[in-house]
């Protein structure tokens, strides 16, 4: 090893960064709130083949909004922070900077709705004025009333989320990850991509 320069982990789970309570449980309740008052619809997964938008869960597809709510603004800037506290974590000298993030997308799991096993190659956030790739996810989740909706990574392990948690990991076919079926309540989250 070089003085002074890190060396790949080759753990992938080392890279996927758990920030608990990282959102006050105010800004949580009141984004709840908002968002009960927004627009949502069906989430589809682009499919690169066909270039057709469609949902992989049939009827059990959650819904999703990017509609803005008044207090999105406030946590875009904790989840700048997530990003900056993430950078920080990994101490990667090659990896110390990047372009931007997109506005938080809230997503919405009613009874019986979940989220099929995906990796995050996002393509809808290039759309000609924004250039790149994303290189982090930023998901977090607003309440934690509900039962069910448990978020999978690596097929078999659960990140337990509490209201105000961050998870941020890399948004690449390595990082395969789902939620599985809300049982009961109504599950909150929001998600950002970094590139």
């Amino acid at each position: 090893m070089v003085s002074g320069v890190n060396t790949l982990k080759t753990d992938l789970k080392h890279y996927v960064k758990h920030f608990k309570s990282y959102v006050d449980e105010n800004l949580c309740d009141t984004l709840v709130n908002e968002i009960k008052t927004i627009e949502f619809k069906e989430h589809r997964f682009y499919d690169v083949h066909t270039g057709e938008e469609k949902p992989r869960s049939g009827s059990q597809e959650l819904s999703m909004s990017n509609e803005d709510c008044p207090s999105r603004s406030i946590l875009t800037d904790r989840m700048w922070y997530a990003i900056r506290d993430y950078l920080v974590f990994i101490d990667m000298p090659w990896y110390v900077s990047w372009s931007g993030f997109t506005l938080p997308r809230f997503n919405k799991y009613d009874e019986d709705k979940k989220m099929a096993l995906h990796c995050d190659h996002i393509h809808s956030m290039f759309d000609g004025k924004t250039k790149g790739i994303p290189t982090l996810s930023v998901l977090g989740v607003l309440n934690d009333d509900y039962e069910g909706g448990e978020f999978i990574m690596f097929n078999d392990t659960e990140i337990k989320f509490s209201k105000g948690d961050i998870i941020v990991f890399p948004s690449l076919f390595l990082y395969p990850h789902k939620v599985e079926p809300v049982k009961s309540g109504t599950r909150y989250s929001y998600i950002s991509w970094v590139w």
